[in-house]
């Protein structure tokens, strides 16, 4: 966890993509974190937006971006 109820950013090789593994680390890692006390958790840097949506019912939140970082990442 990058921070307390942030999950991510994860991935997978691209070789093992679509055998189920991408979403097998998602569900323990969302598991792990509700057996720890939380009722939910925001998923950073999320790249596929559409695997989260269609793995777990992830919803988008608009504006987000940058997020957790918003003020501290400096453009190279």
């Amino acid at each position: 966890m990058t921070a307390r109820g942030l999950f991510g950013p994860t991935g997978v090789d691209e070789k093992a993509r679509g055998t189920g593994l991408g979403k097998a680390l998602l569900l323990a890692s969302l598991r792990a974190m509700a057996a720890d006390g939380y009722a939910y958790a925001v998923i950073g840097g999320a790249g596929p937006v559409e695997f989260y949506v269609k793995a777990v019912g992830a919803i988008p939140i608009d504006g987000s971006e940058p997020g957790l970082y918003r003020g501290m990442l400096r453009p190279r």
